[in-house]
């Protein structure tokens, strides 16, 4: 039996035919040009050292990536994953980094975000997968998850290593078993933080790798800005972080004295030396000092200088309890940035540690009420039973905290009243993007209360200064693979120095008060204007 077309029928065979002829010629020309499929398909322009980054992965199949924060390392990732999706079928690409958000909600978010609706229908809704036949599909893994690393080999693979920092060992290894053929590339990128990472031993075999550098200075926007004019990628790098940061991160130099060290703006005459955050996070380098010390001589000559007290804040005492035989029970009391009082015991129980802090707090609650009592002019109405119980209430309202981890919450659970509030090192940082953990939060924000006249150890003895010097000093820090800053354990600096840094753990705890801890800012501020000199 004959069928018989319509010319309109016809005509649609045509145009679907003609389309498709296109399609795979357009196909074959993007595979040697993916910046013209981003152009072309996603209707987005890269910059030039994203550009460098698509022809490098070309020339050299496999190229690692180390960029500064916002320079547009995952953007760019997103459009190569449409980009070898689109290009290569059959093929097979595999995406991963450290966790679950970072795959789904940084590098997958830029695939479908900058996906054309026409093209979405590969796209699972949820899932970060796109998929169109069994031996055509690209995924997101976690890099806990081995498994979507075994058994796979095709003609045409894509391996992105997001973030790849925090990508361990056996899944560089398995990704590297998967790289057979001749059209195979892997892309690694990341802000290089961690020089103990397998991507920092990765990164320096440039026989394996081409190794392009990103830094936040090269960026167009820092260009355009610089020349006054808008800059014409707004979502990425602006002029006015990078200034806040080498403030922040930078020692000023009277000149340029030749590598870590730079000049901005270029040609100012104006030159600076990167500190380890600095160089990862806006040059795109590896730190060139592996690891730091968190508080400085400058920072410490900051904290010797005399100042007032600060009437409007209340009375704060920190308390780091022992955790092992040879370690202190120690206890520092401040008044806003004024440190009063320093102590510190071994071999105490809880109880008896217990007992120690409230008696302190009734002391500075005390001293201060007994000011308070001779000014007021119904003294002579007052029972004894009534100023006893307005002294209690007071030295309830005294702000102590104490370290939680370990044998500290037995300390805790004896507070009675008394406001013991627990601090736990080991947990979220309030500054969550800055720091791994509570402890190195801490350790950091005494320390540039240091740097910025914001603390004073001025009316400590000398003996205890001595000890704090020691420990302050000593303690080291390293950027993790998120880029965050760690102060390395207890246990580390007391190889070093033959102590742990108990008394240095008790200052920052004295100085950890947060918005959720309500205290009395001002409790018997009359008694620290007028008597602040006996201290």
């Amino acid at each position: 039996m004959l069928v018989y077309s319509t010319s309109a029928s016809l005509e649609a065979m045509h145009r679907l035919k003609r389309d498709t002829v296109r399609w795979e010629w357009d196909r074959r020309r993007y595979r040697r040009d993916p910046a013209a499929y981003a152009r072309e398909v996603l209707n987005v322009e890269w910059w030039e050292r994203q550009v460098a980054v698509a022809e490098s992965l070309l020339k050299h199949k496999r190229v690692f990536v180390k960029a500064s924060h916002s320079v547009g390392k995952s953007f760019l990732a997103g459009g190569l994953v449409n980009w070898f999706f689109d290009s290569f079928d059959p093929g097979l690409c595999i995406t991963t980094a450290p966790n679950a958000p970072q795959v789904r909600d940084i590098l997958w978010k830029e695939v479908r975000v900058q996906r054309p609706a026409d093209l979405r229908a590969a796209l699972q809704p949820k899932a970060p997968r796109m998929e169109t036949a069994p031996d055509h599909f690209a995924v997101g893994y976690t890099s806990r998850d081995g498994s979507g690393f075994q058994g796979r080999h095709e003609e045409f693979v894509l391996i992105v290593f997001d973030e790849c920092v925090g990508v361990q060992a056996p899944f560089w290894d398995a990704a590297a078993g998967m790289l057979t053929g001749p059209h195979c590339f892997m892309l690694a990128i990341c802000n290089p933080t961690d020089t103990g990472s397998r991507a920092f031993l990765e990164c320096q075999n440039t026989e394996k790798w081409h190794v392009i550098e990103i830094s936040a200075l090269q960026h167009p926007n820092i260009s355009a800005e610089l020349s006054g004019l808008p800059p014409p990628f707004p979502k990425a790098v602006r002029l006015s972080w990078v200034r806040d940061r080498i403030q922040e991160w930078c020692t000023v130099e009277h000149s340029l004295s030749g590598s870590p060290s730079f000049e901005f703006p270029p040609g100012s005459g104006r030159f600076y030396r990167p500190g380890p955050l600095f160089e990862s996070r806006v040059l795109g380098r590896w730190p060139t000092q592996g690891n730091a010390s968190v508080w400085s001589d400058a920072m410490w000559l900051g904290a010797q200088e005399r100042r007032s007290f600060d009437a409007a804040e209340p009375i704060a005492i920190g308390c780091d309890v022992a955790r092992f035989g040879d370690d202190f029970t120690s206890i520092v009391a401040r008044r806003g940035a004024c440190v009063l009082w320093h102590e510190t015991h071994n071999g105490w129980p809880t109880v008896e540690t217990a007992g120690r802090l409230k008696q302190l707090a009734r002391q500075f609650a005390a001293m201060a009420d007994r000011v308070d009592r001779v000014d007021r002019t119904d003294r002579t109405d007052r029972t004894d039973n009534a100023n006893a119980t307005a002294a209690l209430e007071a030295a309830r309202r005294v702000a102590i905290f104490i370290d939680d981890d370990g044998v500290g919450g037995g300390v805790v659970d004896q507070a009675d009243g008394y406001l013991f509030i627990p601090v736990s090192g080991a947990s979220r940082a309030v500054e969550a993007e800055g720091y791994p953990n509570r402890r190195s939060e801490l350790w950091f924000a005494t320390a540039e209360r240091g740097r910025d006249g914001r603390l004073d150890l001025s009316r400590l003895s000398e003996e205890s200064r001595a000890l704090l010097r020691r420990q302050l000093m000593a303690p080291m820090w390293k950027l993790d693979s998120q880029g965050r800053r760690v102060v390395e354990a207890k246990s580390e600096t007391k190889k070093r120095i033959g102590r742990s840094p108990d008394d240095a753990d008790a200052l920052n705890l004295a100085f950890a008060a947060s918005p959720a801890v309500e205290v009395d800012s001002a409790l018997h501020a009359e008694f620290w204007s007028r008597d602040r000199e006996e201290l």
